[in-house]
Parts: C-alpha cells; sequence; structure tokens
C-alpha cells in the first residue's frame, strides 16, 4: 500500500478535445503551489478525471489552487477486493464511530463488480469485522473508494476552489482600490485569467498572492488610470477588470474593454464569497 493524494476537477472535464490542455495547466499550477509550500512528492500522475499526487504529506495548500473540485489523502492498492479491504481496515482500524457508508466509484470498467455491488462488499465486511452499523444519511465515518489504474481508498474529501486553472484563459489587467477590487481579481482568476495588479498607491495584495500558483503577481503603480491602456498594451492582456458595483458604477475613459465581476451581487452576496475565498 502506498499514500497518495487523488485529486478531482468538475468544469475541466467538459472541455472535450481540449481537456488535455486544462489538464496539464493545472498540474503546472499543483506544481507550482508544491513547490511554494515545499512540499516533497514523487510524481504527480493523470489518469481518467483524476490527478495523483504521490506524496505521504497532506496537501491543504491544494485547497488555494482554482480548477480543483476536491482531493483526498488515499492508500493506493491493487484493484482486488481482499487488497481494498486491507486497506479500509488500515485506514479505519483506530477511527472512533458508530455508524458508516461506503461510497464507490467504478471508473474503470473492466473492474468485475459495479459501483453499488462495490458498496454492499465492502459494507458488509466493515461490519462483519468491526460490529458497526451502515447509515446513509446521518454517518459519523464516509468510506470512499474509487477504481482506476489501482483501487484509491480514502475517508476525507476536502473541498477544492473548483472554476479554471489561472493562467488558460489569457491575461488581464485589475485595477486594485479597495476590498472589491482583490475580490473581483480572484473572480477573474477562478475563469482563468492572470491576474496583473495595478494600482494608484502602494497597496496590500497579499490575499491575490495567497491564490496565485502559476504565476508572481507583483503590484505596478501607476500615476492615473489613463495608463490602463499601456499597461494592457505592454502586458498583452485581453481586458481591464474593476471591482465596482452597481452602486458604484462609472463609465472609465479607455479604449481596453474593461470587465466588472462584481456587477450583479449585492453586499451580502460579495461578502460571503470573500468570506469562503
Amino acid at each position: 500500500m502506498e499514500k497518495v493524494v487523488i485529486l478531482r476537477y468538475s468544469e475541466i472535464g467538459l472541455k472535450g478535445n481540449n481537456r488535455i490542455v486544462f489538464e496539464k495547466k493545472l498540474i503546472d499550477n499543483i506544481r507550482d503551489c508544491l513547490k511554494k509550500n515545499k512540499v516533497k512528492y514523487k510524481k504527480i500522475e493523470r489518469l481518467r478525471g483524476r490527478i495523483i499526487i504521490f506524496t505521504e504529506q497532506k496537501l491543504d495548500c491544494l485547497k488555494y489552487v482554482f480548477g480543483i473540485s476536491s482531493f483526498s489523502s488515499a492508500l493506493v492498492v491493487e484493484p482486488e477486493i481482499k487488497e481494498i479491504e486491507k486497506a479500509i481496515e488500515s485506514i479505519i482500524k483506530d477511527r472512533k464511530f458508530k455508524t458508516f457508508r461506503v461510497s464507490a466509484q467504478r471508473l474503470n470498467k473492466d473492474f468485475s463488480l459495479t459501483s453499488p455491488e462495490i458498496e454492499r462488499t465492502i459494507g458488509s465486511f466493515v461490519c462483519e469485522k468491526l460490529n458497526k452499523k451502515v447509515s446513509l444519511k446521518n454517518f459519523d465515518l464516509e468510506i470512499g473508494i474509487e477504481i482506476l489504474d489501482y483501487a484509491y481508498v480514502f475517508t476525507e474529501r476536502i473541498k477544492g476552489l473548483n472554476g479554471l486553472p489561472v493562467d488558460i484563459e489569457g491575461k488581464v489587467v485589475s485595477l486594485i482600490e479597495n476590498k472589491n477590487s482583490l475580490l473581483a481579481s480572484l473572480l477573474m482568476m477562478k475563469r482563468g485569467c492572470l491576474v496583473i495588479p495595478v494600482s494608484l498607491k502602494k497597496t496590500d495584495i497579499s490575499l491575490i498572492k495567497k491564490f496565485a500558483y502559476g504565476f508572481e503577481p507583483e503590484l505596478i503603480i501607476i500615476k492615473n488610470p489613463d495608463e490602463l491602456d499601456n499597461m494592457a498594451e505592454e502586458h498583452d492582456a485581453r481586458a481591464v477588470v474593476i471591482g465596482q458595483t452597481l452602486e458604484t458604477f462609472k463609465e472609465l475613459n479607455i479604449k481596453t474593454m474593461v470587465l466588472r465581476p462584481l456587477i450583479g451581487f449585492d453586499k451580502k452576496i460579495r461578502s460571503l464569497i470573500f468570506n469562503f475565498l
């Protein structure tokens, strides 16, 4: 048995023939995340709708990488029921719980049992081995099993930020003026844009840096908004992003396309998004 981290994505899976491009960009950003957080790992593999990182470390830093829907620390074993049972016993032997459920995904259709059959088989094993009860709704522990080239067994699924990997959709210049500007920048990063932060004064962009995997944001000071067109042209950016809301809307006298990601959000929703990020 070997320890790995298995990553899942959602939106990238809809990209058809371009999917591999999005997957490779996500892996590049994951490598940057691991490097910046000094995580040791053996290798990263791309499988059917999954990315596998061979490491024994916990990777909480992945919660800040756009493009990941969820991830789990897992044991990888041969795709055989007996091996899966051994892995599960190893994972849960010291866990305190009364009720549980098994959630299985057979992504490799060559495996002899269907997903419901895997769940019933493993559920019976845990009941008999540890004298625990199954509860599909009110459970203390969820045992996850995913069948790919091997079987991946885990008990925790950590939510990611979803979206697209940063720098897959080109560059935008972001005018940083206040908290809303930072939120607008993060929303554009979630849509796959590489953000170039500019401001009229020295401003804290640590929040952008927190999610900036795949690039190194550095604040550029400009004298007035008229310079935004030059900034966009100089950095080959497709648009200028600003944090205006419906209440603070005003036109910018520039030729470059202006994006206002917050225009449809009220104050309550903006606060919820900001706290979530």
